[in-house]
C-alpha cells in the first residue's frame, strides 16, 4: 500500500495547510514542464488528492490502520492493465489489489477501493476491463469496468452496490476503482493536451525543415518548421488532443522543438561548418 504521507514528506498529523504546502513545493520541483520526472509528479498528485479530501483521507487512514483486504483476479487477453503493480505477496499474478481494510463488528457494509492500470493510449480511447474478485463475505463478484475516453491519472470510477456485502440487512457498499495511467515513452499529458518532442539538428533549425510526426493513435501530421526556430518552441494542432471526460471537447496535440547538436569528428565537415559560422557571424 502506497504511503501517501511519505510521498509528500508530511506526518500523519499534518494540517491541511501543511499538506497543501508540501504538495505545492514538490509539484513545483518535479513538474514535467520543468524537467521533472513524470511518474514522480503523478505519485505526488495522487497522494495530494487522497490526503486533501477529508473523506478520502479518513478512508485511507483506516486502511492503513487495519491492513489490506482480499486479493482479486482478472481475465481477458491482450494488454494486461493490472500486472506487477502491487508488490510482493501477489507474485505478479493478481491484477487487482484491494486496498480496503475490513474492520470486524462494523454495522454497515463499507466501500471497496481498488486500482487498475491502463496505458496512455487506453486513457485516450477508453477501455473496457472485466474482473472477478472475492468479497469479504467470501462470495465472488464480477464487474465490467468501463474506463471512459479522456480519464485522468488518479481519477476514480464508482460502481454503486458492488462493495462489501458481509453485514446482513445493510445495503451493500460501493466499489471505487482508481485509474492509474502508465507513463508513455513518446507522449505526455498536460490537462487535455498531448505533448511530444521533435528533435532537429542545428542546420535544420537555421534553414527550416519539414517533419512528419506520429500522433498517439498512429496517425501522421506534417509539420512545417520555419528557419530560425529555437528549442522549446511549440507547434499546436487543435482538436487532436485528449477528449475532456466531462464534455468530450478535445485538447491540442503539441509538438515541442528540441535542437539536438550532433557530435562531428570529420575534419572536412568541421572546416565547412567553420566557414558557414564565419559567414553567419558577418551578417549578425
Amino acid at each position: 500500500m502506497t504511503d501517501y504521507y511519505q510521498t509528500l514528506g508530511v506526518s500523519e498529523g499534518a494540517s491541511p495547510d501543511e499538506i497543501k504546502k508540501a504538495y505545492r513545493s514538490l509539484a513545483n520541483k518535479h513538474h514535467p514542464d520543468k524537467g521533472g520526472d513524470q511518474a514522480v509528479f503523478k505519485n505526488i498528485s495522487v497522494a495530494y488528492e487522497n490526503l486533501s479530501d477529508p473523506q478520502k483521507k479518513a478512508e485511507y487512514d483506516q486502511q492503513r490502520q487495519y491492513g489490506a483486504g482480499p486479493q482479486f483476479n482478472a481475465g481477458g487477453a491482450g494488454f494486461d492493465p493490472f500486472g506487477h503493480m502491487f508488490g510482493q505477496g501477489f507474485g505478479g499474478q493478481h491484477p487487482f489489489a484491494d486496498i480496503f481494510g475490513h474492520r470486524p463488528g462494523m454495522r454497515r457494509n463499507r466501500d471497496l477501493n481498488i486500482q487498475c492500470q491502463v496505458s496512455l493510449l487506453d486513457s485516450y480511447l477508453g477501455k473496457q476491463l472485466e474482473a472477478s474478485y472475492r468479497l469479504p463475505s467470501g462470495r465472488n463478484q464480477n464487474v465490467v469496468i468501463n474506463v471512459p475516453p479522456g480519464i485522468n491519472h488518479g481519477e476514480t470510477i464508482r460502481y454503486t452496490g458492488l462493495g462489501d456485502d458481509s453485514v446482513q440487512g445493510s445495503p451493500r457498499g460501493n466499489l471505487n476503482v482508481t485509474v492509474i495511467v502508465l507513463p508513455d515513452p513518446k507522449f505526455t499529458r498536460h490537462g487535455d493536451d498531448i505533448y511530444t518532442t521533435i528533435s532537429i539538428n542545428p542546420i535544420e533549425a537555421i534553414i527550416g525543415c519539414r517533419k512528419t510526426i506520429q500522433t498517439i493513435t498512429g496517425q501522421t501530421l506534417d509539420l512545417e518548421i520555419r528557419g530560425g526556430v529555437e528549442s522549446g518552441v511549440e507547434f499546436a494542432s487543435h482538436g487532436t488532443g485528449f477528449p475532456n471526460v466531462n464534455n468530450g471537447v478535445k485538447g491540442r496535440f503539441v509538438s515541442v522543438i528540441n535542437i539536438k547538436t550532433p557530435t562531428i569528428t570529420d575534419p572536412l565537415i568541421i572546416a565547412e561548418l567553420r566557414k558557414i559560422n564565419d559567414a553567419i557571424s558577418k551578417t549578425s
